[in-house]
């Protein structure tokens, strides 16, 4: 029962042995103990309605119990108060004293932001708002500046995602006969020619689906000086990722956009062994 119903009940139930106290005194006074007698019908007939009020609220109090609905400037618990409200030009603020503002659950995904209008960069804003404009681009801001906040953009469709570093370094791929992995080619490369690495083997954890990956290209016994070059797909796109002289053995780490299915490209303008260590990915 709510605790306000439960408030009045009482004070009704003092008020009503007080009169009925005063009743008994003067029940010979006539027109007075009848005055005194409808207002102790009155009170008792108050009194029960709040009761009965009461049990209908039942799973519906004012103040809202735990698992049931909110209601608006009204303590959701006793243990936890939560108050809703809004503003002007605020269509809901949630201020909860204890814990979490806002907890969200669905059955097809926890939240959704509706993305509209342009990116907010440039634009006024308090630290904590956040954005997502028409193509997709989630922004947050990270200063209060009413006239030009800086916006960070957290995630969208140019963007590769979070940097999934996997517990050690994964070897997927190595040129050299008898060496493993023993993923083929096992053959040196041929001048300018691509090779396609596929980055998901050797049960490295990267997925099909990946964005990009964060390799160690190791490039061993060059015939001539050089260069090698890791991209995604398509063309050569006339990069360098390592430079070497010939004979020499050395390592870079970089990070390649995957192409279809996590693989990459790999190139060098010289004959030349080569290995390829996963050490993350993004996604």
């Amino acid at each position: 029962m709510d605790h306000r119903i439960e408030a009045r009940i009482a004070a009704l139930e003092t008020e009503l042995s007080s009169l009925k106290r005063a009743v008994a005194s003067d029940k010979d006074t006539g027109p007075v103990t009848s005055d005194r007698r409808g207002m102790v019908k009155l009170l008792a007939a108050s009194a029960v309605g709040a009761v009965t009020g009461a049990a209908l609220l039942g799973a519906q109090p004012a103040a809202a119990a735990d698992g049931q609905p909110v209601n608006q400037g009204e303590i959701n618990e006793f243990a936890s108060p939560t108050f809703m409200t809004c503003t002007g030009d605020t269509a809901l603020i949630v201020n909860s004293l204890i814990s979490f503002g806002i907890q969200a659950d669905g059955n097809k995904a926890n939240a959704l932001f509706t993305g509209t209008g342009d990116p907010p960069v440039g634009l006024g804003a308090v630290i904590g708002e956040l954005y997502v404009d028409a193509a997709g681009d989630w922004w947050g801001s990270v200063t209060n500046d009413p006239t030009t906040a800086v916006w960070r953009k957290l995630a969208g469709p140019s963007t590769a995602g979070q940097l999934h570093v996997l517990p050690a370094p994964v070897r997927v791929y190595d040129s050299r006969p008898g060496e493993l992995p023993a993923t083929e080619p096992k053959v040196q490369t041929q001048v300018n020619v691509a090779r396609t690495i596929d980055t998901t083997l050797s049960a490295s954890g990267v997925p099909q689906s990946a964005a990009a990956v964060l390799i160690t290209l190791t490039v061993v016994g060059p015939a001539s000086a050089g260069f090698a070059s890791a991209w995604p797909s398509g063309a050569f796109p006339g990069t360098s990722t390592i430079n070497f002289a010939p004979g020499q053995n050395i390592a870079t780490t970089t990070t390649v956009g995957c192409g279809p299915l996590g693989t990459i490209q790999i190139l060098s303008n010289s004959v030349l062994d080569f290995l390829v260590d996963v050490i993350g990915f993004y996604q």
